[in-house]
């Protein structure tokens, strides 16, 4: 199969996002912050080998390591990050088998050194694709995949440091999952999507980085991970907590050696599981 053919659905799931960003530019949508005191902090990915990630986000993208956490047998994580903004965490599970991964893009990169940073993908044999700008208007987008087959939607913003632009969770319903999070965490939609393809949403949190629910209409539900594919910041723990514990849905304490940092991974309705950090 060619990577064309291999991308041809995450190709239209990206046409989406650049449809909404052009309506952004032109002023007929609201801003990608709102005024939620919820941040996303990471978005998470699940690899499978550190080192061959790492490098991959290291080398083509231009991150760098800004902390690492691991525990022996369980996981390995070196959270990536630019100079400011949400972070990128790669997630290795050592005592999970291999998932499926979607075919549609779970992070949004901007940059803004498009040509430089693609043409080095390319150059090193990482699957990548261009939208055609019939696809991406005024806009200029790419995706790659990692080593782990994870889908890297990347962005042209030229004049503008490069960022995690955003979180995106794959979803088998988008109308119960957008509601599952506007009850827990407040927020409320701040684009829509919508084709035969894929129905999607992008919840507006207290952050430039935002949280895409993604429903694709070809793909049949895939395995979920049992950790988190995001990790969202609040200085509202207790009261996010009990909104969870209502949801029904399912959630477990994460023990940290600080004591002033409380951790809980819930369960969403799609069985993504959510990383909720006090901060």
């Amino acid at each position: 199969m060619t990577i064309q053919s291999s991308f041809k659905a995450a190709v239209v799931a990206a046409t989406a996002l650049a449809t909404g960003i052009a309506t952004a530019a032109e002023g007929e949508a609201p801003a990608v912050s709102s005024a939620s005191p919820h941040t996303i902090g990471a978005a998470k990915l699940i690899i499978g080998d550190v080192a061959q990630n790492q490098q991959f986000y290291e080398q083509m993208l231009g991150m760098k390591e800004v902390a690492h956490y691991s525990a022996e047998g369980v996981y390995d994580e070196p959270i990536m990050g630019f100079e400011a903004g949400a972070r990128l965490a790669l997630f290795s599970p050592k005592a999970e088998a291999p998932i499926k991964k979607s075919q549609f893009p779970v992070v949004l990169i901007y940059v803004p050194d498009f040509d430089a940073v693609t043409k080095r993908i390319a150059d090193a044999k990482h699957p990548i694709v261009h939208l055609p700008p019939a696809q991406s208007g005024p806009f200029r987008i790419a995706i790659a995949r990692d080593p782990s087959g994870n889908a890297v939607e990347i962005l042209a913003r030229p004049n503008q440091p490069a960022a995690v632009g955003g979180s995106k969770l794959i979803v088998n319903d988008r109308q119960k999952a957008e509601d599952f999070y506007a009850r827990v965490f407040g927020v409320k939609p701040i684009q829509r999507y919508k084709a035969p393809a894929y129905d999607e949403v992008l919840m507006g949190f207290g952050s430039e980085a935002w949280l895409a629910l993604f429903e694709p209409k070809g793909e049949a539900p895939l395995p979920k991970s049992r950790f988190p594919v995001v990790a969202i910041y609040t200085p509202e723990f207790d009261q996010v907590l009990e909104r969870v514990k209502a949801e029904g849905l399912g959630f477990r304490n994460v023990k940290t050696s600080n004591p002033a940092m409380r951790i809980i991974v819930a369960q969403d309705p799609s069985g993504n599981a959510v990383e909720v950090i006090s901060r």
